[in-house]
């Protein structure tokens, strides 16, 4: 799931960088497909990849607060527009949170442990999972899902 996560990210940042220098309508349509491209794949692993992650009794909650989440950013980005900057600059700040996510799926996240355990991969699963969970006992209901 990261490395998809991570791909989006990158197709979003590729998308919005031509975008944001686009020479003609054909090339800001070409950057919008590839920005469009990235979110949809993005939308779809991140609830997923939270839902893997989360623990049963606040799963649904967390995967609510990812969708409100694009909801608030709707909003900043109509909210931009009454800053007065250029619509390149606009356009171009869009980059900032996509490389963030590429920092937090290379350094940060962990890979999902419900993927590890589907790919044989239990050690890892259960590695990240005593990490990530307080008692061992959620880390066995994990593995044995």
């Amino acid at each position: 799931r990261r490395a998809t996560l991570r791909t989006a990210a990158f197709w979003f940042i590729l998308g919005v960088s031509i975008t944001a220098a686009a020479p003609t309508f054909t090339w800001l349509m070409v950057g919008r497909m590839i920005v469009g491209l990235g979110v949809g794949v993005g939308e779809a692993i991140d609830p997923m990849y939270i839902a893997e992650i989360a623990p049963a009794h606040v799963r649904g909650e967390l995967v609510s607060w990812a969708e409100a989440g694009v909801a608030v950013g709707v909003v900043l980005g109509f909210a931009s527009s009454l800053l007065g900057v250029g619509w390149r600059t606009m356009l171009a700040l869009g980059t900032l949170l996509p490389i963030g996510m590429v920092f937090l799926t290379t350094f940060v996240l962990p890979e999902s442990p419900r993927w590890l355990v589907s790919h044989q991969k239990e050690d890892q699963a259960r590695s990240i999972l005593e990490r990530i969970y307080p008692t061992e006992n959620m880390v066995e209901s994990v593995i044995r899902e």
